[in-house]
């Protein structure tokens, strides 16, 4: 089940996520550190309670059990709101036996941010993992499945699990005061070569 989240709702499931990921010692853990986030921007509490990032959007919080194993964000754009940034703070404990858990999460953040009118939703990596950049186009390629269909205007690499196709740029992005490396998806096309000006003029630190 997954709940989503903003700062005017009960946020004790991400808390817990966030405790839950004190053991984790993989660079993405460094994100979800919950003991005083206040003096931390660079965390999921800070950016969720103090900065409101995920008020035009949600941060969702994958739960089995009762219990949260998986979480992942989006928002949109504060200075373009036909933008929207999929997968903000995702974060996974480590021995789910979820299948896909964050592919669960990305697939209804962008249901929510298409249904609230996005024209692109993309994702961004940190040098760290760039190289997640290539594998999230050939997942996400239909031309790699040979069981891929589309159906009501959404992929499928096979029955019950979706896909979503995916473009990248030659060239790395400023977003948020740090270098970024994205995957967009294009919802109206008529918007693309306005997108395009502004990953060109590097306009997401704005």
């Amino acid at each position: 089940m997954i709940t989503w989240h903003t700062s005017q709702t009960d946020n004790t499931l991400v808390s817990e996520l966030c405790y839950l990921s004190e053991s984790d010692t993989r660079p993405a853990a460094r994100n979800m550190a919950p003991r005083d986030w206040q003096d931390h921007p660079e965390t999921l509490l800070y950016k969720l309670h103090s900065e409101r990032l995920y008020d035009t959007g949600g941060y969702g919080i994958l739960s089995h059990c009762g219990r949260p194993v998986s979480g992942g964000g989006w928002h949109t754009l504060s200075w373009h709101p036909d933008i929207v940034l999929q997968g903000s703070r995702s974060y996974t404990l480590p021995g789910s036996d979820i299948k896909y858990p964050q592919s669960m999460l990305w697939h209804s953040q962008y249901d929510q941010a298409k249904s609230q009118g996005a024209k692109v939703v993309l994702g961004s990596f940190n040098n760290y993992n760039s190289k997640m950049v290539s594998q999230a186009i050939k997942i996400n390629d239909p031309a790699n499945h040979i069981r891929s269909y589309k159906s009501r205007g959404l992929w499928y690499r096979e029955p019950g699990i979706r896909i979503l196709p995916l473009k990248t740029l030659d060239y790395s992005v400023n977003i948020h005061h740090t270098e970024q490396w994205i995957v967009y998806h294009v919802i109206d096309w008529d918007f693309h070569s306005e997108f395009l000006d502004i990953c060109k003029n590097n306009q997401f630190g704005r």
